[in-house]
């Protein structure tokens, strides 16, 4: 993960997208604190998206996937269905703190400009960064889309089972 790299090339690539070489100790603190937030962001956007689309099928045809009985330990429906939107939620909790912590660290910037580019300058070029450098997520998505396409399959499948059992059989005359 590009976050992950050592802080010489992650500033060599920042350095790059926001075409300004940072020089001050608090210029890398900002930026670095910035843009860990902007992933973050995009993250739980992601996450609370995918989540979403499970809940709303979920609760469309009453039934959740597998792998979500065993996460909330049970075979209610009810109970997993609480752990889906408590989940949704806890992932909505994050998003507003980090949003806050994004609102906060703007004021700061507004009160105390340590860079040379304007902040909307700086927001754009940052964002830009994370999501070139999150493409890959795309791929993971596109497996959890993947997924989800599953669950629409199996929940077709266990209907077309229950109708074919309530059906009366018909013998051959």
């Amino acid at each position: 993960m590009y976050l992950t790299r050592s802080s010489s090339i992650l500033y060599e690539i920042l350095n790059k997208t926001l075409n300004y070489s940072f020089k001050k100790k608090d210029e890398k603190r900002f930026i670095n604190v910035r843009l860990q937030l902007l992933d973050q962001q995009y993250c739980l956007e992601k996450d609370r998206q995918l989540w979403q689309s499970y809940l709303d099928i979920g609760l469309q045809q009453h039934l959740w996937p597998d792998q979500f009985y065993t996460m909330a330990k049970t075979n209610d429906f009810d109970l997993c269905k609480q752990y889906v939107m408590n989940y949704i939620e806890n992932n909505k909790k994050l998003l507003n703190h980090c949003q806050f912590e994004l609102t906060k660290q703007e004021q700061q910037f507004q009160t105390c400009p340590m860079i040379e580019l304007s902040f909307e300058q700086m927001e754009q070029r940052l964002q830009e960064l994370v999501n070139r450098e999150r493409k890959y997520l795309s791929k993971r998505n596109n497996d959890k889309l993947i997924e989800l396409i599953k669950f629409k399959d199996d929940i077709s499948e266990k209907q077309l089972l229950t109708t074919i059992s309530a059906s009366p059989i018909m013998s051959n005359q």
